[in-house]
């Protein structure tokens, strides 16, 4: 350093080309690196903000169309019953004793509506259909089918009967339909055989002080003859129920975007509720205000202690020279 120092008195010994030419010449050099390395953080900076913004405004977005979504599926899993329910009914022939007064020996069969929880939801109407797969003999004529709906303590809720039989066949369709069908009757691809359904209840409604748990049913003839039966519970849907089993995807775009709709409301006047900090300097200033009160107050109160102690004294002197006189 002392040898630069020397070489440049040497060079400039009244400092003419340090002062005016190397001295501006440096300052201008590092004003321009502090200017670009100022922008080049400020733009880094801008990069980041944007980066977390856009980030943040993603994961919003993310969550309330997730969250529309399982709202949604929330209220339709929970307000859409199922739609049909099916269960087999293993019919028996009843055993009457010797002295049973109204017992018929009828085929009868006692078929639960419930699996460990209720299927029938409060205020839905519900269609009944017993169906019955019955072979086309010349004992299955005309009879009655009855359906007594009980509930947990076998209390009758609902009764109803229905009346039914085959389709007639003459001797001659028969016969005709017998050659035309006899290659799938000789190898068991047909059956002759009818399903005949039987309507129980068109609008029954569940009852939540009496619910349905099991039904009874009972064919009012001895000499039916069939192969099968099975009872089917299925959901007669009205209004919003039926539009949106219906319609389920246009009721599913119109209910997401509803809740979607409401959600940003809720989401835009949080946003500026949280960013106008108007309201968290009204609650400090409130806050000093009450704590300059309770200090005024306890103020208050220690010059009334202090002031009291002195008129105590001041009253027993007197008694004392009341006493004394």
């Amino acid at each position: 350093m002392g040898l630069i120092g020397l070489v440049l008195m040497i060079l400039d010994p009244f400092k003419i080309v340090r002062n005016y030419v190397f001295k501006p010449v440096a300052t201008l050099g590092l004003a321009a690196a502090e200017e670009y390395r100022a922008r080049k953080e400020k733009s880094v900076t801008t990069t980041k903000n944007v980066f977390l913004k856009l980030l943040v405004v993603v994961l919003v977005g993310f969550s309330v169309v997730w969250a529309s979504i399982f709202l949604y599926l929330y209220f339709y899993y929970s307000y859409m019953p199922s739609v049909l329910h099916v269960k087999d009914v293993h019919l028996n022939i009843r055993e009457c004793q010797d002295n049973a007064y109204d017992c018929k020996p009828y085929p009868t069969a006692n078929v639960a509506l419930t699996n460990h929880q209720r299927f029938l939801m409060v205020g839905q109407p519900y269609k009944i259909v017993l169906n019955l797969e019955m072979p086309e003999s010349e004992h299955n004529g005309m009879f009655t089918v009855c359906g007594t709906v009980k509930d947990y303590g076998h209390v009758e809720v609902a009764r109803s009967c229905r009346m039914s039989m085959l389709h007639y066949k003459s001797d001659l369709l028969k016969t005709i339909l017998t050659f035309v069908f006899a290659p799938l009757l000789v190898f068991g691809y047909r059956e002759e055989k009818q399903l005949v359904t039987v309507e129980l209840f068109s609008n029954f409604l569940d009852d939540s002080t009496h619910p349905a748990t099991n039904i009874d049913i009972t064919i009012h003839c001895r000499d039916i003859q069939l192969y099968s039966a099975q009872l089917q519970v299925v959901a007669n849907f009205t209004g919003l129920r039926y539009l949106m089993f219906n319609w389920p995807v246009l009721s599913a775009l119109i209910g997401i975007t509803t809740n979607l709709f409401f959600i940003l409301i809720v989401c835009v006047l949080s946003w500026y509720h949280w960013d106008d900090t108007e309201w968290i300097s009204d609650i400090r200033d409130r806050y000093q205000q009450i704590v300059k009160g309770v200090s005024k107050v306890n103020a208050a109160m220690e010059q009334t202690k202090a002031v009291n102690p002195l008129k105590d004294t001041d009253t027993p002197s007197k008694d004392w020279l009341l006493d004394e006189e």
